[in-house]
């Protein structure tokens, strides 16, 4: 009992627990393992719009070997391109696939690979392993803007902005607070296009706790004249609603639309 134990968990740490920035791992299948599962360098893959392919590898293992097989395999996610099928030569005991992602800036998926019942020892594998990819942006810098907190402090704030290269996605770093920055999306004239449903603003109020922004365009707005920029926005806090309020923010350098 202690043994299949650990060749158990063995087996499921390999499947659930590694990463695309963790180290390979290793280890044992048991002499008596029958049957087909799937395995991979890692259980997460991290791409970026730089990458010409968003491309990944796969394992089919039979360590027992046998006669010469295919095997089907099913996946769940339109957004990966996996083969059908994997066949095995006589006596082959691993066979590599290539999967493709075709994914967004800021987009993550996750797909189950799976083998058809029968092919595989349930007692050792539960017949899907899952893969978690994402495509993260690509931050560039985009000029400076002066940010006006009139809603709570009165502030007024020289803030940097940064562009999501290959998309039409801003943000304003840290208005508020370190850590916390407020995004937005212009159209393709750099005009003012929508917010985010809700981001987290970083002010805490003295009587309220922790404050944040939603953005509803049928009660708000999000709008330009120029490089001046409005946000009529709601605000929710721990026991509720804050009411709505604005928030202004001048493009003072680098806007894209001048």
């Amino acid at each position: 009992m202690k043994n299949l134990f650990k060749y158990a968990f063995a087996l499921v740490a390999s499947a659930l627990m590694m990463s695309a920035c963790t180290d390979e791992y290793e280890y044992d299948v048991p002499a008596a393992y029958e049957g087909a599962y799937i395995t991979s360098d890692a259980a997460s893959y991290t791409f970026t719009p730089a990458d010409e392919q968003q491309t990944f590898s796969v394992k089919v293992v039979r360590p027992q070997g046998g006669p010469a097989k295919t095997i089907r395999i099913q996946s769940d996610n339109e957004l990966f391109e996996v083969p059908s099928s994997v066949t095995f030569e006589e006596g082959q005991t691993e066979a590599e696939i290539t999967v493709t992602a075709d994914l967004a800036p800021g987009q993550t998926e996750t797909l189950h690979i799976t083998l058809p019942e029968g092919t595989y020892d349930l007692n050792y594998f539960g017949g899907t392993f899952t893969v978690t990819v994402n495509c993260e942006f690509i931050w560039e810098e985009a000029g400076k803007a002066i940010f006006y907190d009139y809603a709570f402090t009165g502030a007024e704030n020289l803030v940097d902005v940064e562009h999501a290269v290959g998309t039409n996605l801003y943000v304003l770093k840290a208005p508020f607070r370190q850590g916390y920055d407020i995004q937005f999306y212009l159209d393709d004239d750099y005009n003012a296009l929508t917010l985010p449903a809700s981001q987290q603003t970083g002010f805490v109020h003295s009587t309220y706790g922790a404050v944040e922004m939603v953005y509803n365009p049928q009660e708000a707005g999000f709008f330009n004249d120029g490089y001046e920029f409005a946000m009529y926005v709601r605000f929710n806090v721990s026991i509720g609603s804050f009411g709505l309020a604005w928030f202004y923010f001048d493009w003072i350098e680098g806007y894209p639309g001048e």
